[in-house]
């Protein structure tokens, strides 16, 4: 069981709550060293003084704040340590704030916020539940490692969480870092009926186990088929803008997804599509007669993606054109195989 990287108490009025805060996400980056080229030697760094090249050991190292002009204010770790907050053994919350009104943006990362010992469990209890019923949050501030943060505490399916926070100067106008803003465009009511339409035809259930890492997985599979001995080549999607014509792709997304849900339901038996020769268009897609396998080798991200919503594969938009092959595939053969069960009882 981990161990808790903050212990103190959670305010809320005159209730003080024992709880320990404890890390609720974790790094699951593919991490590299650096190495010398054509050697496994690795690569190290140190720190040197630009104009004469001497290392440096750390205690010859002070910490400058530039004021331009090269010049700089130096700033003694002794007088930075008195400058800290120091820390603080307790979670105010200072107000409660609808939690529909804190845009995600402010969100920096999240931590789980356990009771303490059995005595707090009531108090946590109630205010857990209350903040629920109420949907609201509670706002205070946290000493973290000697900073200070702004934090939010919102009730979860189990325990309360904690959510460290961008204050609001730290975060940026977006006129100030876009080239342009979009420009402020009344939609065609239409096009935007089309949209609208478009958008429920793709919708699901949040399941966030549905989601991957992508990137990550295909960076473990590179390092597996090296480490095999093994070339891997990867599939690689460029997508291209249709917005000149934006009706016409709408109508067409929506037509689409219209013709896969009214089409027959699909069958049996595992077939291959054959081999397409190199430079020619696939067929237009068909839906297989009875007792055939649907093969998706020959259809279009478009098409996959219209096919996954009829039979309601979680996670489909945020699928590659080669997981959606897979994702289908696997969802015709659960659908299968309780008929090929059947058929082998008779």
């Amino acid at each position: 069981m981990a161990r808790a990287m903050w212990t103190g108490y959670l305010a809320f009025g005159l209730v003080n709550v024992p709880v320990g805060l404890y890390s609720a996400t974790e790094d699951q980056t593919v991490h590299f060293n650096q190495l010398h080229k054509g050697t496994s030697h690795r690569v190290r760094y140190k720190k040197v003084d630009e104009v004469t090249g001497e290392e440096l050991r750390t205690e010859d190292i002070v910490s400058g704040f530039p004021v331009g002009d090269g010049e700089y204010i130096v700033v003694t770790r002794e007088e930075m340590k008195e400058a800290a907050p120091g820390r603080s053994d307790t979670i105010e919350i200072s107000d409660f704030v609808d939690l529909d009104y804190i845009d995600p943006l402010y969100f920096r990362q999240t931590y789980y916020l356990g009771p303490r010992g059995k005595g707090g469990d009531r108090a946590y209890a109630l205010l857990r539940q209350a903040m629920r019923k109420s949907n609201r949050v509670g706002i205070a501030t946290l000493v973290l490692r000697d900073k200070e943060h702004l934090v939010a505490v919102r009730p979860g399916e189990q325990v309360l969480m904690l959510e460290t926070m961008y204050f609001a100067d730290e975060i940026r106008d977006p006129a100030e870092q876009l080239e342009r803003l979009p420009e402020d465009v009344d939609p065609d009511s239409r096009e935007l009926a089309v949209a609208q339409q478009l958008i429920e035809s793709l919708s699901a259930e949040w399941s966030p186990g549905s989601y991957r890492n992508t990137y990550r997985e295909r960076l473990e599979q590179l390092i597996e088929k090296k480490r095999e001995g093994r070339a891997v080549v990867f599939e690689q999607e460029r997508p291209k803008s249709n917005v000149v014509d934006l009706m016409a792709a709408l109508q067409a997304s929506v037509e689409r997804a219209s013709k896969a849900s009214n089409a027959a339901p699909a069958p049996a038996k595992v077939e291959q599509a054959p081999a397409k020769a190199a430079g020619t268009k696939p067929e237009a897609t068909k839906r297989p007669a009875k007792g055939e396998q649907q093969s998706f080798d020959g259809m279009s991200k478009a098409e996959l993606l219209a096919r996954a919503a009829e039979v309601d594969v979680q996670g489909r938009s945020k699928m590659s054109k080669l997981q959606l092959v897979q994702a289908l595939t696997e969802a015709e053969a659960e659908a299968e195989e309780p008929k090929r069960r059947g058929r082998t009882a008779s």
